[in-house]
């Protein structure tokens, strides 16, 4: 079988790549599927370059497609993001010449975030999409937490004139749900995981049939068990979010305030894939009435998986304060590690862990039952180490690589059969 992957990530053996910190759930996917000697697999990515390129993996089949994206010149991409331009479309016929080379059985697009979807009115070969995140739903998300307005006072005077603030991020974000909506309209398949956008999908795309896999997850999470801390005057809790308003950082600030009151340890509180110096850590603290100086809450970036890991092991529990999520990657790693987990109710997390049982689901944008969550896992030790094992327990199950590449190798030859249509 000869499948194409369409990647809004560079994939691992594209050398010459940008790679961001930590890798990604699509490299650890990529992985697994160099195990089946009877796949040819193809994976495109773009990249900001001036002429495409090809590379061949050398230990397995894998070859990888980068394709340019337009906007390159300086001046075209400044227009852009300053006037909040619609995304330009140029690129599909450089994903449509990779088709035709390639000549795939099967196409799998990851997420209807980027624009590789558009072609499939033009594919005459069958193609699939695996669900991400969802725009749509996200924008009217996005400011739950924070006015975008808020964020204003905080960005630089080069930022405006280069139209690198997150306002205009967030205008380029609306553009991005409008081609979004055209993508769900042409979609035939979609792969999902929660009930959330398995909901999404039957009345975005009512057209499209659905099909349910899990995601691969990074092999350091699988290798590592996370244990109680007993003997130590701190409670340390570790998040991972990124720097969008719909993460929920405000939340994390009140809800420290919160508990800084009420626990008897000193509180450290690790926030991983947010920069102390970004605009959005500065609203936040702003609109939490959360001083710089106090040390509760601690925002570290971008960290490695190793770095990563340690962290997670170091800490307590886990918790994840978002306003909308889809399968977030933060829990499913700390559910593998055995983490006491504390999440909010949102999107598809419920299909993730069962409150209560494998952890604890608490209220959107509610900084008191965010606090009083974490408060029980902190006063009884035993609930928490329970909920964690029971976490790992199904994230071994749901998470089980083998059994993700099997479920998605069938859901191809379904794709395939010509009985099936």
């Amino acid at each position: 079988m000869r499948l194409l992957w369409f990647s809004n990530r560079p994939p691992l053996g594209a050398l010459n790549s940008k790679k961001s910190v930590g890798g990604s759930w699509i490299e650890s996917l990529e992985q697994e599927f160099k195990k089946y000697p009877h796949i040819d697999l193809g994976i495109v990515y773009n990249e900001l370059a001036s002429e495409k390129a090809e590379i061949q993996s050398k230990d397995s089949n894998t070859k990888y497609f980068m394709v340019p994206r337009d906007p390159y010149g300086k001046f075209d991409r400044w227009a852009e993001r300053f006037l909040s331009q619609s995304p330009s479309e140029k690129t599909l016929s450089g994903y449509l010449e990779v088709v035709d080379q390639f000549q795939p059985d099967v196409i799998l697009f990851f997420g209807t975030e980027s624009d590789f979807p558009l072609i499939i009115p033009e594919l005459k070969i069958p193609s699939v999409i695996w669900f991400q995140g969802n725009l749509t739903v996200y924008n009217l998300m996005y400011e739950s937490g924070i006015s975008i307005n808020k964020t204003l006072g905080f960005e630089k005077l080069k930022h405006f004139l280069t139209g690198d603030t997150m306002y205009h991020n967030y205008l380029r974000f609306k553009k991005l749900v409008e081609r979004e909506k055209k993508i769900f309209s042409y979609a035939q398949n979609f792969i999902g995981r929660t009930s959330w956008d398995r909901r999404l999908v039957g009345m975005m795309s009512p057209q499209a049939k659905y099909w349910h896999c899990d995601e691969a997850m990074r092999p350091p999470f699988w290798e590592n068990v996370w244990q109680s801390k007993l003997d130590r005057n701190e409670l340390v809790i570790t998040t991972t979010i990124r720097g969008n308003l719909y993460k929920g950082l405000e939340t994390v600030f009140r809800a420290a305030d919160i508990l800084s009151e009420r626990i008897q340890k000193q509180l450290s509180w690790k926030i991983m894939g947010i920069a102390e110096y970004s605009v959005y850590a500065k609203t936040a603290r702003k609109i939490a009435n959360f001083d710089k100086s106090r040390k509760e809450v601690v925002l570290m970036g971008n960290k490695s998986s190793d770095e990563l890991i340690a962290e997670l092991l170091n800490a307590d529990m886990y918790v994840h304060p978002s306003h909308i999520e889809n399968s977030p990657n933060g829990v499913q790693e700390a559910m593998l590690l055995g983490m006491p987990i504390v999440a909010t109710n949102v999107g598809g997390t419920p299909s993730l862990l069962e409150d209560g049982l494998e952890g604890k689901l608490v209220q959107n944008n509610d900084p008191y039952a965010l606090a009083g969550a974490i408060y029980e896992f902190h006063t009884n030790t035993f609930e928490a180490e329970h909920m964690g094992k029971k976490a790992r327990e199904r994230g071994l199950v749901r998470n089980s690589n083998e059994k993700i590449c099997k479920d998605l190798l069938e859901i191809f030859h379904q794709l395939t059969d010509p009985n099936n249509g």
